[in-house]
């Protein structure tokens, strides 16, 4: 037996929206994922700039899209809560994003902290 056309269409239908609600859902959640947590440097006793950086790159990627080229930090980042440190993002196509990165968090030698974009 074979399946009544207009229900075969249906099922396919309801397949397909399924499908694309699981992939924006698992965008959405990628791009409101802010926090990181990182050690603290022994020597320096900050969250090295090159630490953040590397984070940040990770996290700016879309699931199907290349992440920036390269991310530069102005500083390291002091395991104090509030406090900040300006990072940039640079992305294919000469773009770049502007960001600030806060502590959040500060427990034993573990450090939490949130990017915020910059306005343009």
């Amino acid at each position: 037996m074979l399946a009544d056309p207009p229900r075969r269409g249906l099922v396919i239908g309801l397949a397909t929206v399924l499908a694309m609600a699981g992939v924006l859902a698992f965008v959405a959640v990628r791009l409101r994922d802010r926090d990181a947590t990182s050690e603290v440097d022994r020597g320096t006793h900050t969250v090295l700039r090159t630490e953040i950086a590397r984070t940040l790159s990770g996290r700016l990627g879309l699931p199907f899209r290349k992440g920036p080229d390269a991310v530069h930090c102005s500083g390291d980042l002091r395991p104090v809560p509030y406090a900040e440190v300006r990072c940039t993002a640079h992305f294919p196509l000469g773009l770049e994003r502007r960001l600030t990165v806060e502590v959040t968090r500060v427990r034993d030698n573990q450090v939490t902290y949130r990017r915020h974009s910059l306005p343009r």
